[in-house]
């Protein structure tokens, strides 16, 4: 699809109310690839390759948060997918709130997913966080052909959205979010020292929900599908289909 900044790859099964997936970083589309059956029996799933990533085409100079959920926006907008569910997973989680708070009439409902250094409202904590754990290395002996090809893909744009994550206010704009909004937090005992995170996030949200996945980390999409499907699935049949911020 084409859009104000450049060529978005999507994926498209299912039959449904869209639901939009946006990944994390560094990874594409193909990070959903064992999620995607599972939601798409309700919905139709929209699976982008965000700007910089996958097969998408490069990040737009300059890039905030801002500009790629008007990428998003758009894409919604051509595919006759909106009002749309929304699921956001670790930096897909600050597209996906620009996205909602910003084009508030193309999102029913949003899903805040991430780690709990992902959604650590102090943005000094939450950089340090995130960038104490960039510079570990994540290494496995198992590392999948998709990975591999995200990682390559996507190298030339980590360090610009990360850029663009840095400068995103999380908390300003998850105070100005109108539409229902669970938050969806993948706590890991290595984490633990930050504290939990999901219950002082929705408070901070106006029609918000809290649910902490216990023992998880940022496999949770290959580890953990079926529970996440579910969770998902529950709120999106409980909000899906309407921008009106009273319902």
């Amino acid at each position: 699809v084409k859009t104000r900044h450049g060529r978005v790859f999507y994926q498209e099964p299912g039959n449904g109310p869209p639901l939009i997936l946006l990944h994390a970083t560094p990874k594409s589309s193909r990070s959903y690839k064992t999620l995607m059956p599972l939601l798409a029996q309700q919905h139709r799933v929209i699976a982008p390759d965000t700007l910089g990533f996958g097969q998408s085409d490069p990040l737009p100079s300059g890039v905030s948060m801002a500009t790629i959920a008007e990428s998003m926006a758009d894409l919604l907008d051509v595919l006759n997918a909106a009002p749309s569910s929304v699921f956001g997973l670790h930096t897909g989680n600050k597209i996906g709130a620009a996205l909602t708070v910003n084009h508030s009439e193309r999102v029913s409902c949003f899903i805040l997913c991430g780690m709990t250094h992902s959604i650590i409202l102090d943005r000094a904590e939450r950089e340090t966080a995130i960038k104490s754990l960039v510079a570990t290395p994540f290494t496995r002996i198992d590392i999948s052909e998709d990975e591999k090809r995200d990682r390559a893909q996507g190298e030339a744009s980590v360090h610009a959205i990360y850029g663009a994550n840095y400068g995103f206010d999380l908390t300003y704009t998850l105070s100005r979010l109108a539409q229902p909004t669970l938050v969806l937090e993948l706590a890991t005992p290595l984490e633990n020292h930050y504290g939990r995170q999901a219950n002082a996030v929705a408070a901070l949200i106006p029609k918000g929900e809290a649910l902490t996945f216990e023992g998880s980390d940022r496999d949770a999409l290959e580890k953990r599908p079926e529970e996440l499907a579910a969770a998902i699935l529950s709120f999106t049949q409980n909000h899906q289909g309407s921008t009106d911020p009273s319902k």
